[in-house]
């Protein structure tokens, strides 16, 4: 079996394990974004609507719905009248969504009371488990969902809702963000984990200014880095 075919039985079986949970665009969607960002649909592969329709036995209004929230998510690029291909999310647009975050994350993390963060710790540890069982079983899309989850506890705590809405709209380029950073640096999904530990204890021990360098660190100096003093605690973690 052709790794197209493949890729095209994935799909089919990811939308149908769906669709009683979700609407079928969204079906869709979910089931397009896992294959690209496990890399099952490689960047510059090109997207279809009407094979994908025909595959799925969906409409292709169903589908070019799909495709929009992926093109809005920075997974692919739609060209009017011309062939959709999976992209990769530019260096410059990375810096730009890394950078929103940590002011965002930053000025909410810091100003947590000690009362906020009851729980905290013990949640944050739970998504890094995620973190770790999604590495070991090569799932990137598991990883997205847990580094949303994880970073989304820490906003959550703050019980500040205009803040908690503004996260939301920069965490729907999370997972392009993710991919394209692996491919570019090529980094284990080991480490994943291991980057965001030094947040966590931040959190757990640190003052406002520490919280405010570990944030900092994990989204601009050290983003495609995992430091060196906890990378072995990430050595019993497959790639």
């Amino acid at each position: 079996m052709s790794p197209q075919t493949l890729a095209e039985a994935s799909l089919r079986q990811g939308v149908r394990a769906v669709l009683e949970h979700e609407s079928l665009p969204e079906a869709v969607r979910n089931a397009l974004r896992r294959q690209i960002l496990n890399n099952e649909l490689p960047a510059g592969a090109r997207l279809v609507e009407a094979t994908i329709a025909a595959d799925l036995g969906v409409s292709r209004a169903t589908v070019r719905e799909a495709m929009r929230g992926l093109s809005a998510e920075g997974l692919i690029e739609i060209s009017p009248r011309r062939q959709t291909v999976v992209t990769r999310m530019s260096t410059e647009d990375a810096d730009d969504v890394c950078f929103a975050r940590y002011v965002l994350e930053a000025g909410i993390a810091k100003a947590l009371t000690k009362e906020e963060k009851t729980g905290l710790d013990e949640a944050l540890a739970e998504a890094l488990e995620r973190m770790d069982v999604a590495a070991q079983e090569g799932d990137l899309q598991a990883i997205v969902e847990a580094d949303v989850h994880f970073h989304g506890l820490i906003v959550n705590a703050s019980g500040r809702r205009r803040a908690v809405e503004l996260w939301s709209t920069v965490n729907g380029q999370i997972g392009a963000l993710m991919r394209a950073s692996i491919d570019r640096q090529h980094l284990a999904l080991k480490g994943v984990r291991a980057r965001h530990e030094p947040v966590r204890e931040a959190l757990r021990s640190g003052t406002a200014r520490q919280i405010e360098k570990a944030i900092y660190a994990h989204y601009v100096t050290d983003r495609d880095k995992v430091p060196g003093h906890v990378l072995a605690d990430a050595d019993g973690v497959q790639a």
